[in-house]
């Protein structure tokens, strides 16, 4: 995969951006000509940096740098308390960069007493064309830790089609884990059906004593209200999101997909790794190991 695409959708980018710009801040109150002119560079890359870094901030945010920007730029220029204008303004910048932070944080479960999952995904965990072929990823799970996975992934799936899948289901596992959404914008599908189809899933499976965990999405440029939609469902129905760049180091690593999406065997292995680091500290110890296709749904085409 690309590295500038690996960049901007792991969140990379959004971080490098932010620093060009405290540095373009700080640089702009020197008395040195050659550093301020440094400063208008770091300026212009950071914002270039920062408009496609595709970071699903929230309105405020965004104008919370701009608006300590244009201050501390102003104050450097007409030398009005141009020193705590420049600290105000730094520290601005790294307050919204600290808030972007957290959602590079990998989720940490509780301990449940059932060492069960049920999976909820789409042609990345279901497999489609040459990757069904393949041995998934809950397979991977149920046959070298043993635990029982009810495998709810669908080729093609929404999180609207996921959400009228469960209608006539009742899952029974302890913990959830959903990968969902590529679909939504990949195939055209507008911010709000999204929105609707995803609470509506989680509506469905966040109930009392479960634990939901979603990947967050590595989203492109101008898709941002997809990854704010995610961000603000996981909020209000109390799922932990997976950071984006865990899925991007799947999905981006050397012969881990046959089209730059679909998995191959060893990237159906790679995500079980990362799924399983996630779970193995709250899963029960295994008293055996699970028969072959014990507690595992057919994953659809």
């Amino acid at each position: 995969m690309n590295w500038l695409v690996v960049q901007i959708a792991s969140g990379r980018a959004f971080f490098v951006a932010v620093a060009l710009l405290v540095a373009a801040v700080g640089l702009r109150s020197s008395a040195a000509p050659r550093l301020r002119r440094g400063a208008t560079w770091c300026f212009l890359v950071g914002l270039i940096g920062l408009s496609v870094s595709a970071a699903p901030l929230p309105t405020w945010a965004y104008a919370v740098m701009l608006f300590s920007i244009a201050a501390g730029w102003w104050a450097s220029r007409f030398g009005a308390n141009a020193a705590t204008a420049t600290a105000t303004s730094v520290l601005a910048l790294l307050g919204v960069g600290l808030h972007e932070a957290r959602y590079q944080i990998m989720p940490v479960l509780t301990p449940v007493e059932a060492r069960e999952l049920a999976v909820i995904g789409d042609s990345l965990t279901a497999g489609h064309g040459e990757s069904d072929l393949t041995q998934k990823w809950p397979a991977i799970l149920r046959d070298r830790h043993g635990v029982a996975v009810e495998d709810l992934s669908k080729a093609g799936a929404t999180a609207a089609s996921a959400a009228q899948g469960l209608e006539q289901l009742s899952i029974a596992a302890p913990v959830v884990i959903v990968e969902i959404g590529g679909n939504d914008f990949l195939g055209g599908g507008s911010v709000a059906a999204f929105e609707a189809g995803l609470d509506a899933l989680l509506r469905a499976v966040c109930q009392p004593g479960r634990q939901v965990a979603m990947f967050e999405l590595p989203i492109p440029p101008l898709y941002e209200g997809f990854g704010r939609v995610q961000r603000d469902l996981a909020s209000r129905h109390g799922v932990a999101l997976i950071p984006k760049r865990i899925l991007l180091s799947v999905i981006a690593a050397a012969d881990a997909t046959v089209d730059s999406l679909h998995l191959t065997q060893q990237g159906q292995g790679r995500m079980a790794d990362v799924v399983w680091s996630l779970l193995e500290p709250a899963m029960p110890e295994a008293s055996g190991q699970a028969e072959p296709g014990d507690g595992t749904g057919g994953a659809g085409g």
